[in-house]
Formats: C-alpha cells, structure tokens, sequence
C-alpha cells in the first residue's frame, strides 16, 4: 500500500502522523509526506505596476528559502516514522489542487480537520472538504479526538456497489486489528405514493430482503474472523441516523463511508451524505469513494 499524508506543521500534524503509523507498520505502507508552500506574491506599489529583474529574483529567493525550510521540517517528520519507508515532498500552489494532482499514485489520503467558525467555512471552506468533495481514492479525514486504537468501527451500508466496495477496503486496511464492526443501514422514512394497502407490503417485503441480507453479511464477516453486529435503523436521511446512532453509541473509534465519484455539476446540485458528515460529525472518518 501507498499512502499520500498532506502535512502543514500545525497543532493536527503529530496527531495525524502518529495514527499513519499505526496503520502503516503492519502493511509496511510507504508513505509519502506532502507539504505545500503559499506563492509567494508580489504587491507593487499604487504608481509601479512593473516587475524589475531584481524583483524577480528576490521573490525566488525568497520562495526557495520558504521552500528549504519546510523540507528541513519535513525530514524531522519522516525521521518518526522510521523504519517504513517515506517520501518528502515540498510543492508551491493551492494545498487541495496539489492534493488531487498527486492522489492517483497512493491507495489511501490521510487528512488532518481543523476547527472553522461558521463565517470562514462559508466563504474559504476548508483543504479537507475540498479533497473529500473531489477526490476519487479513499480518504481518511482525523477529527475530534485522536482514537488511541481501533476496536470498533461504524460501517454505514446502502446495498450499493459503493457500499460494498467500502467495507472490502475497511477488512483489508484493518484486518491487521480485527476491530468489531457495525455494519448499519439507515432505512430513510420517505412515503411510497402508492395505494396504501400495497405500500405496506412492499415496505414489509424491502426490509425482509434488507434484513436476510445484513444477517448473511454478519455472518460472513464472523466466518472471516471478526466480531460483527448488523442494524437497522429510521430516520429521514442517511446522514441524520449516523449522527443519532453516534450519540446513542459510545465508543465508536471511526466511521467507513463509501461515497459516489459524482461529477462536479451532480455534486453541487445533490451534495452528498459523506459531505455533509465531513461537516458535522466530530469522529475519525474514512470516506471511500468509487468513480462514476
């Protein structure tokens, strides 16, 4: 496995590196080290709107400067991961776009979140939600309190492809730790608009299919080894049962989403549960995304 780990030297940065080698030493993962570095602009003064020579090569100096100094850092973070073998990489530009660029090397991207008043993340949103928004390889994204181990895991399952390709990812990636998995099913309150009398039968017959289905899965999932639990639950989305479950829960070390890879008109137009999750929950997530 290749993992890419987007670092920017601030309070999320230890937290995040150590729960990569966590999951990395077992898998002997190489991890690749990411840091990008702000241009480094030029403000003329009101009367010049030139550029002289000598301008130019003080903001190179000065770009390469930034640039030496965050690969020196770099190399002290590579030094902790020791002995898994890493990559650094220094590159100038807009965080999240240099993200994207480099995702389809690596199998996995470790995200760290901080905290945004409602103001900022209305009008800049945020590298990690942008990365979780566009990208088309699975990404971890750390928030809230850094899991100390990885005992029980939350799998939200739809029955879709996507679904299931998210929980093949999640036995692998931390089959090393056979943590309990919960594999839970919102079943969204939303009327059929048909004749009352054949809504209840079919309602009845869906969640019979549901049911045999989730208790099939639980019991393959123990016949691999692990400690599983299926459940159904009620709500009016996904994304409200999640959240009601977690604080009814305790204990729940991570959250496993498995996303469609929608493009960018169907994305703003539809949103998507694991965005809005990204949000919100304040819990360690993996969003697993499969491309359209």
């Amino acid at each position: 496995m290749r993992f890419l780990v987007p670092v920017d030297f601030t309070e999320i940065t230890n937290p995040l590196l150590r729960f990569v080698k966590v999951i990395a030493e077992p898998h002997r993962a190489g991890i690749t080290l990411l840091h990008t570095v702000s241009p480094v602009l030029y403000l003329p003064y009101p009367e010049s709107f030139g550029m002289s020579a000598i301008d130019l090569q003080i903001l190179t100096e000065l770009q390469e400067r930034k640039k030496e100094e965050s690969k020196e850092k770099m190399m002290g973070l590579a030094e902790f991961l020791k002995p898994l073998q890493v990559d650094v990489s220094v590159e100038v530009g807009e965080p999240a776009e240099i993200i994207l660029e480099k995702e389809e090397a690596f199998d996995l991207l470790f995200m760290g979140s901080h905290k945004k008043g409602l103001v900022e993340r209305i009008l800049i949103g945020s590298t990690t939600e942008k990365v979780v928004k566009y990208s088309r390889k699975p990404v971890f994204v750390l928030k809230g309190k850094e899991p100390q181990s990885i005992k029980k895991v939350l799998v939200a399952y739809d029955f879709s492809e996507h679904a299931r390709r998210a929980l093949g990812f999640t036995l692998e990636l931390f089959r090393p730790f056979m943590p309990k998995l919960i594999i839970l099913h919102v079943e969204e309150t939303i009327e059929i608009p048909v004749v009352e009398g054949i809504r209840d039968v079919l309602s009845e017959k869906y969640r019979e299919e549901k049911a045999k289905h989730m208790r099939d899965m639980e019991e393959k999932l123990r016949g691999e080894g692990f400690d599983a639990e299926s459940l159904v639950i009620d709500d009016r989305s996904p994304a409200d049962g999640i959240k009601r479950f977690l604080k009814e829960q305790m204990g729940i070390d991570l959250v496993v989403l498995g996303s469609r890879g929608l493009s960018g008109l169907k994305r703003v137009l539809l949103g998507s549960t694991s965005s809005e999750l990204v949000r919100t929950l304040e819990v360690p997530m993996l969003i697993h995304r499969s491309g359209e």
